[in-house]
């Protein structure tokens, strides 16, 4: 994740990372509405992770959010990632970074799983970690919690079988994708209507195996401010 304004992540790149049980293959992709802010157009974006998700299947969605303030656009990548390009059909997780200076990383699930729950997001699982070591190591103990964290996350949610598109996606999934760009562009600003609702229930868990937190969520409306 990174610190600057815009985005940093140019193209679709591929990390494959040895594990005991094996190679992950971690691919990180551009979001899908950076817009005017970020570095990748959205239908440029679209096209890369259309034909990644035809080519190679999904077995998990690791959804990376800095610990800063939540905004619209957290719902929209949620929305456009989980409910329209994976159906639904792929656990998502929550991977919140710079977290360096909280006294306890998880402070900021503390504080803001309401307002997450608020904006209609729910979450198979989540990690509060930070990133980052600096030249007086001084954030290293954190860094060692943050990797344990995130592998503990990545293995108990990861499908053993990716999933796989239909038939019908290839020709549905661009409308859909359309359809609902549209109508976010025409809720930015002061308007307050409400986006397509993603109809789901989850689980949550921390990814801390000593601190297991279990939560129901229901899905609510969520409006722009």
């Amino acid at each position: 994740m990174s610190s600057q304004a815009a985005g940093c992540t140019l193209a679709i790149q591929a990390y494959n990372i040895q594990s005991a049980g094996g190679v992950y293959t971690i691919w990180d992709t551009p979001g899908l509405n950076e817009g005017e802010e970020g570095n990748v157009p959205t239908q440029e974006a679209f096209k890369q992770l259309n034909n990644l998700i035809a080519r190679s299947g999904t077995n998990l969605i690791v959804y990376c959010l800095r610990g800063s303030r939540l905004t619209g656009i957290a719902r929209v990548n949620y929305d456009l990632f989980y409910g329209i390009m994976c159906e639904g059909k792929v656990p998502i997780v929550l991977v919140v970074t710079g977290l360096e200076l909280e006294n306890e990383m998880d402070q900021w699930w503390n504080r803001n799983t309401k307002v997450i729950e608020g904006m209609g997001m729910a979450f198979a699982g989540y990690a509060c970690v930070t990133t980052i070591r600096n030249g007086a190591n001084i954030y290293e103990g954190k860094f060692r919690v943050s990797h344990d964290r995130v592998w503990a996350l990545l293995k108990e949610h990861c499908l053993p079988v990716p999933w796989t598109p239909g038939q019908k996606w290839h020709a549905e999934v661009p409308h859909k994708m359309e359809a609902y760009m549209k109508q976010y562009s025409l809720r930015t600003g002061k308007e307050k209507k409400f986006l397509p609702i993603v109809e789901r229930k989850q689980t949550l868990s921390a990814s801390d195996p000593s601190k297991p937190v279990r939560r129901p969520l229901s899905i609510e409306m969520f409006h722009f401010s």
